[in-house]
C-alpha cells in the first residue's frame, strides 16, 4: 500500500509579495511625509513664536531705558558737551553708527543718562524727622548715592564742575516700594542729606516738597557678538554709575539676538547737545535663537518712537 502525505501549507506567490511590498511602500511614505510636514511645520512655528516671545519684551526694555532719559540728571546747561558727566543739557544723547560687526549687520550705539533707582517726596518735616513717600530710596552701600531737588533746582552743592553727592542715614523703611513711611526716624535725627565728603556745611535740610532722586547712570545701548549663541550679533545694555562713592554698575546684559539696530533722533536735524532732540526712533529687527526647518532663522522688525 502507497500512503501519500500532503502538505497543506502554501507560502506567499511572487505577485502576493510585490503587492504586499508595494502596499508597505505606500504607507511607511506616507509616514514619512507627514513626519517631515509636522517637522516643517513645528520648526517654523517655534522659530516665529521665540521671536515674538523675545521681541515683545525686549521692545518694553529698551522704551523702560528710554523713558528715563533725561530724569534727574544734571546739566551745565551750557556748552555742547554729551560724552561726558555732567553733559551740557539734560536730555544730551549720542548716537554713533557702529563698525566691524560683520557683513549685512547694522547697529547704532546709543548713550545718553537717566535716573534707574530710588525716587522720593517729602510731605513734611517735624521735630527733625521727615515723612515721605518712597520709591525703592536705598541706603545700602554702593547705591546711597542722591540729588536733592527743590522747585526744579538741585539743592547739591556744584564742586569742580559736579553735584557733591548726598547720602542718606536711618532710613526707617530700606528700598520701600512706592510707600509712604510713618512719621518716625525716616532721614536722620535732623531731618537731612549728608554729603559724601563728611563736611557739615554740605548737609542738607529737608523741606515739604522736597524730590529726592537717585544720582543717573549712563545707559549705553549698542550691538556685539554673542559667545553663548556661536558669536551671532545681539543688542546689549551697559549701566554705568555717574555718581562717585556708588558702584551699582550693570555692565554687558544681553537684550536680544538682532540683526539691525538702528536709532533716528528727532525731530530731524535736531541739535542733541542743546535739548533739542524730543524723540528717539527705534527701528530694530529682532531674530530667532531656534532655525527654522530650511535652516534659516525668523525675523521680525519693530519700529517704534519714544518721546521725552
Amino acid at each position: 500500500m502507497n500512503i501519500k502525505y500532503f502538505n497543506s501549507k502554501k507560502g506567499f506567490t511572487l505577485i502576493e509579495l510585490l503587492i504586499a511590498g508595494t502596499i508597505g511602500l505606500f504607507i511607511l511614505t506616507a509616514v514619512y511625509y507627514l513626519y517631515s510636514g509636522s517637522l516643517h511645520l513645528f520648526s517654523n512655528v517655534k522659530s516665529i513664536s521665540d521671536n515674538v516671545q523675545t521681541k515683545i519684551p525686549s521692545m518694553e526694555l529698551i522704551g523702560r531705558y528710554i523713558d528715563r532719559w533725561g530724569v534727574g540728571v544734571y546739566s551745565t546747561g551750557s556748552g555742547s558737551n554729551c560724552t561726558t558727566y555732567p553733559p551740557s543739557n539734560a536730555k544730551c544723547v549720542t548716537k554713533t553708527a557702529q563698525t566691524g560687526l560683520g557683513s549685512g549687520i547694522t547697529c547704532d550705539e546709543l548713550i545718553f543718562w537717566g535716573n534707574l533707582y530710588g525716587t522720593g517726596f517729602v510731605h513734611n518735616v517735624s521735630g527733625g524727622t521727615a515723612t515721605m513717600t518712597s520709591c525703592r530710596l536705598s541706603s545700602t552701600t554702593g547705591q546711597n548715592c542722591y540729588y536733592l531737588w527743590r522747585t526744579n533746582t538741585i539743592q547739591n552743592d556744584i564742586i569742580s564742575g559736579a553735584p557733591d553727592i548726598l547720602y542718606m542715614s536711618n532710613l526707617s523703611t530700606n528700598n520701600a516700594d512706592c510707600s509712604t513711611f510713618s512719621s518716625t526716624g525716616n532721614i536722620t535725627t535732623s531731618a537731612t542729606l549728608t554729603s559724601w565728603t563728611g563736611t557739615t556745611s554740605y548737609d542738607k535740610t529737608l523741606q515739604a516738597g522736597d524730590v529726592i532722586q537717585r544720582a543717573p547712570h549712563k545707559i549705553r545701548l549698542y550691538c556685539a557678538s554673542n559667545s553663548n549663541d556661536s558669536n551671532r550679533n545681539w543688542l546689549y545694555v551697559d549701566l554705568t554709575d555717574t555718581a562717585s562713592y556708588c558702584n551699582s554698575n550693570e555692565t554687558s546684559s544681553a537684550i536680544a539676538p538682532v540683526d539691525s539696530f538702528q536709532v533716528t533722533l528727532l525731530p530731524s536735524g535736531c541739535t542733541a547737545s542743546s535739548g533739542g532732540c524730543s524723540a528717539i526712533e527705534v527701528n530694530a529687527t529682532f531674530r530667532s535663537q531656534s532655525k527654522k526647518y530650511d535652516n534659516t532663522y525668523d525675523t521680525h522688525q519693530v519700529r517704534r518712537v519714544f518721546g521725552r
